[in-house]
C-alpha cells in the first residue's frame, strides 16, 4: 500500500503566548518581561541553555512591545547606523568573538539615552570573556535573568498539549517513556509532536511503542 501524501501548506513559524508553559525555570524571567515598561533596569540580558526557550519568548515580546529583534552576528558597520536609532531592541546570542567596538558603541548609545535593550546569551554576561575591558565592565553592571531547561514535569505538559491540538490521543505510560528519552527542550517537544502526527497519518500506524521508538530515532 503506498504512503498517504501529507502536504505541508505552510513552513512558517508561529509563536503563541498561551503555548508556553510558565515554570520555576522560567518565572522570573517572565514576571520582568511582563512589568515592562515599569523595569528597575533599561538594559537586561536573559541567559540560559540552547532551547531552552529564550527565543520563544523574546519573539512575543517583540511582537507585543514593538522591539526590534536582530542576531548579534548581523551586529555590522553597515547595520549599526539603524540599529543605533532603535528606542527599543533586542540582541539574540551574545558571545565571544563578536565586534566589541560596535558592541560598546550600542551599549552606550541605549544606556546613556535609557532606551530598553534586551541580549540573550548561553551565560551570563558577567562570565563572558571580553578583550574590551570597558565592555567586559559594562556587562558586568546588567541585570541577568536566568532561564533553565524546562522539567520533565514541564515537558510532560507541553507534549500533551501539543499532542492535543493534533487531536492525538496516547497512554500515559507512552507519554513517560517519551519524556525519559527526549532531549529536554521545546525544540525537541515540537518536533516529537508534529513527528508522531505525520509518521501516523502517513503509514496509517497507530500510535503504539515502536512508532514512537522510530520518531524519537529521527530527532
Amino acid at each position: 500500500m503506498s504512503e498517504q501524501q501529507i502536504f505541508n501548506l505552510s513552513t512558517e513559524e508561529y509563536f503563541f503566548e498561551e503555548d508556553f508553559c510558565i515554570s520555576q525555570s522560567n518565572q522570573d524571567v517572565c514576571n520582568y518581561l511582563r512589568k515592562w515598561p515599569n523595569w528597575d533596569d533599561n538594559i537586561i540580558n536573559i541567559f540560559g541553555p540552547k532551547k531552552s526557550g529564550k527565543t520563544f519568548l523574546l519573539t512575543v515580546f517583540e511582537r507585543k512591545n514593538s522591539f526590534l529583534r536582530i542576531s548579534a552576528n548581523t551586529l555590522n558597520k553597515e547595520t549599526v547606523s539603524s540599529v543605533l536609532s532603535q528606542e527599543r531592541l533586542i540582541i539574540e546570542d551574545v558571545e565571544e568573538n563578536m565586534d566589541e567596538e560596535l558592541l560598546f558603541l550600542l551599549f552606550n548609545e541605549f544606556k546613556n539615552n535609557n532606551k530598553y535593550l534586551i541580549f540573550s546569551s548561553t551565560q551570563d554576561t558577567s562570565c563572558i570573556s571580553f578583550q574590551l575591558q570597558d565592555l567586559s565592565s559594562r556587562f558586568k553592571s546588567i541585570l541577568n535573568l536566568e532561564i533553565s531547561n524546562p522539567s520533565d514535569t514541564l515537558l510532560c505538559s507541553v507534549l500533551m498539549k501539543q499532542l492535543s491540538e493534533k487531536q492525538i490521543t496516547i497512554k500515559k505510560e507512552l507519554i513517560t517513556h517519551t519524556i525519559k528519552r527526549i532531549e529536554r527542550s521545546y525544540d525537541s517537544v515540537n518536533k516529537f509532536a508534529a513527528m508522531i502526527d505525520e509518521e501516523s497519518l502517513k503509514n496509517k500506524k497507530k500510535i503504539d511503542l515502536k512508532l514512537i521508538n522510530l520518531v524519537l530515532s529521527k530527532i
